[in-house]
């Protein structure tokens, strides 16, 4: 698998492999990835599954010219759809009710939180400067197939709000888990999967513990980047993803 990204700039960390690793997905499922940025979470998707097709938008220019050369390399032309546009605008374009799962990788951060990091990218990557949840939910509920779920990632800090938005616009929590840098830690990411207008029992799975110590993954951590990678050994995995995991 080839995955370039900017050596300025935005750039991808351990979330997109949780969430590919969480999802369940199904050979011809329809899905759409909200704020793609290079085009990772398409990529580790068909990996798992290369009959699904995945449209994929991104609103920064930069980030959707490296999400297109990766899709391009990998091949991937056939499956994967890159749409250079805001959410907001491209959404409302979309056919109604035609994706099985939405996921994103969303800004954690609310605008006024937290220092805004002076590149651009970064900072429209990481704050909620053009898209916010309730956004997010409120775009992507019409989008879903009855019975279609929506995946994201987000710290814990907004658990509640996130579950209480899901609720609104009809996206009933499913799966929760959550995610340790160890197995001290408290946790830094949760994952979550909700399902359109149906309300089934949230179930909380195990928690993934991503470090075994200082220097070493556990090994179930291990087995996630395993699982995309072809060739085999999450050494190599590493030296794609050119990138930090959790402290």
């Amino acid at each position: 698998m080839i995955i370039e990204q900017n050596n300025e700039g935005y750039r991808y960390s351990i979330e997109p492999f949780l969430l590919a690793d969480f999802i369940r997905i199904e050979a011809g499922f329809s899905v759409l990835d909200v704020g793609t940025g290079c085009g990772v979470i398409p990529l580790l998707l068909t990996t798992r599954q290369p009959d699904a097709q995945v449209t994929a938008v991104e609103v920064q220019k930069s980030l959707y010219n490296l999400a297109e050369e990766n899709i391009r390399q990998n091949k991937l032309v056939d499956c994967v759809q890159a749409i250079h546009g805001d959410f907001l605008k491209v959404a409302p374009t979309l056919e109604k009710e035609a994706f099985d799962l939405v996921v994103s990788n969303p800004p954690f951060r609310k605008t006024d939180t937290g220092r805004k990091n002076p590149n651009g990218e970064k900072a429209i990557a990481r704050h909620e400067i053009l898209l916010n949840l309730a956004a997010i939910l409120e775009l992507s509920a019409p989008l879903l197939k009855p019975g279609g779920k929506i995946a994201l990632a987000y710290p814990p800090i907004r658990l509640n709000e996130t579950l209480t938005e899901m609720k609104a616009w009809g996206l009933y929590p499913s799966r929760l888990r959550f995610i340790h840098g160890n197995r001290t830690a408290e946790a830094k990411i949760f994952l979550v999967e909700g399902v359109k207008n149906y309300r089934p029992d949230c179930v909380v799975e195990a928690p993934l513990y991503v470090y075994e110590n200082k220097n070493s993954y556990t090994e179930e951590m291990k087995q996630i980047y395993d699982s995309f990678n072809h060739s085999g050994g999450s050494d190599d995995i590493e030296k794609e993803r050119h990138c930090g995991g959790l402290g």
